[in-house]
């Protein structure tokens, strides 16, 4: 009885999908404002109730769809004669508890105005999703396609949003369409391409595809000594990321018959908020139309966004309007400064003072920070050439600092001066880059002057995003400054 209904139910989805799909295709209205609206009205009304309907038959489906796999799997297991014994006993066979093994076949972009709609099941978007990561194209490297794995396997909320995001922005058509948008307004700067506008809900701008978004794509993950790289990222599709620390539960040692103290654990709620990024690039007509500028606005935006952020996560001051630089996020704590052992300068026993000042812990899970200029000082100190102190493990592998990765950042100090932030160790798990996903890109046709508003024959682009960052906790990671006078070492 459960196939029968399953068939039935399939068939009628198949029938509302059909309808849903023929409403959104129709034609606009004829006739005056009167008409048009009741005609409108009518429409809204009837695609409402399909959908509900849609929702209905979605939620009678799923059960019947997990029954009907487990009868298909009891009948493929009572045809296989690997999985039955011959009844007479004399050939014990044994049963490895595998259930039969079929491939589905999911076309990720088939019948997307369901997906607008909504009315698809988040089993079945998210089911979609993943195989849009599988068929993407070979510049998604495997680190990626695991993040975004990672993303869609979450068991909470934003799962299907951030599939939904990927099954409206990643098809060919989309891509194709995204191209178009970009390079005709190169070429022909104040033409409005109607097909491609109609793609997205924000008339007159556009998400990047997300095999190229960086929110969702890390595209700077190669990069050597990147602070993303190293920190744990979160994808979000709400206003902020909140999440949930404690101390912990501290043990204690009792005598018989002894009262217990009460070791009920405290809890906090750290909260990022992504803050929005932008930029503007122009010119004019003449050149948009002749350099084939347009066709590059992708790759020098994903730099753009890349070199900001990264200064930002490195050195960005606490104020609300960017993210909370590690250096900065350090710098507040006293506890986790460790001040250099002699009066401005910088000597080869601060490099241990700050790795001994680690909380046990963070130790093993360590990674330093600093300027280039900051480690050729460092690698001078180690003149026996390679000892323990450096370990250098040669291409593609972080060299080694006392035992722990060692990273590039351009952006924190480089000069010996007085109180400057030179190197930072710490458990960089314990630092969170927190992403709004998608990045958007709206087109102006016209810049205008200050003087009366009049035209300057230049056109531009606008693309914004949204990044938060901040530590979760601290007291994961010591700083050393520099001082004009020496001070005591911070310890865990």
């Amino acid at each position: 009885m459960s196939l029968k209904r399953l068939d039935e139910v399939d068939a009628e989805l198949a029938l509302v999908e059909q309808q849903i799909e023929e409403i959104n295709n129709l034609a606009e209205p004829e006739g005056g404002d009167a008409v048009r609206a009741q005609i409108l009205s009518e429409r809204d009304a009837r695609l409402d109730d399909l959908i509900t309907r849609h929702k209905e038959l979605q939620t009678e489906r799923e059960p019947l769809l997990v029954r009907a796999k487990e009868l298909d799997a009891i009948r493929s297991a009572a045809r296989d004669r690997a999985r039955t014994e011959p009844g007479d006993g004399a050939t014990p066979v044994r049963f490895d508890g595998r259930g039969p093994q079929v491939m589905n076949r999911v076309q990720p972009y088939e019948g997307l105005e369901l997906v607008r709609a909504g009315v698809v099941a988040r089993e079945d978007m998210i089911g979609r999703a993943k195989a849009a990561v599988d068929t993407a194209p070979r510049h998604l490297s495997d680190d990626s396609r695991q993040k975004v794995t990672l993303l869609l396997e979450d068991e909470g909320k934003q799962a299907p949003l951030i599939a939904r995001h990927m099954l409206l922005t990643g098809s060919e058509e989309y891509h194709k369409q995204f191209r178009e948008y970009i390079e005709s307004r190169g070429a022909y700067a104040g033409d409005v391409m109607r097909t491609a506008l109609s793609l997205t809900d924000a008339n007159g701008g556009y998400l990047v595809p997300f095999t190229l978004d960086p929110t969702i794509i890390l595209t700077n993950a190669g990069i050597q000594g990147t602070i993303r790289s190293i920190s744990t990222t979160k994808t979000i599709v709400t206003d902020a990321w909140h999440g949930v620390t404690s101390a912990g539960v501290t043990a204690e040692w009792l005598a018989e018959a002894t009262q217990a103290a009460d070791a009920t654990p405290t809890f906090g709620q750290p909260t990022i908020t992504p803050r929005k990024a932008a930029a503007w690039v122009f010119g004019s007509y003449e050149v948009l139309a002749d350099s084939g500028f347009a066709s590059e606005l992708q790759m020098l935006l994903a730099d753009a966004k890349l070199r900001l952020e990264e200064a930002a996560f490195a050195t960005a001051n606490t104020a609300a309007s960017k993210p909370v630089g590690i250096v900065s996020a350090v710098a507040a704590i006293t506890a986790s400064i460790v001040s250099s052992a002699t009066i401005t300068s910088f000597v080869v026993g601060d490099v241990y003072r700050v790795a001994d000042a680690l909380r046990a812990r963070d130790a093993s899970q360590a990674s330093w920070i600093a300027n280039k200029t900051i480690f050729s000082k460092i690698r001078q100190f180690d003149t026996s050439g390679g000892s323990a102190f450096w370990a250098n493990l040669g291409m593609g592998v972080p060299s080694l600092l006392l035992g722990q990765p060692q990273y590039e950042c351009s952006t924190m100090g480089s000069v010996i001066t007085t109180s400057a932030n030179i190197l930072l160790a710490g458990n960089f798990k314990q630092y969170y880059v927190v992403d709004r996903v998608g990045m958007s890109v709206m087109y102006e046709p016209m810049v205008k002057s200050t003087n009366a508003n009049r035209p300057t024959g230049e056109a531009g682009w606008f693309a914004f995003w949204r990044v938060g960052a901040d530590t979760v906790d601290p007291d994961a990671f010591r700083l050393l400054q520099l001082h004009t006078t020496p001070g005591f070492t911070a310890l865990a």
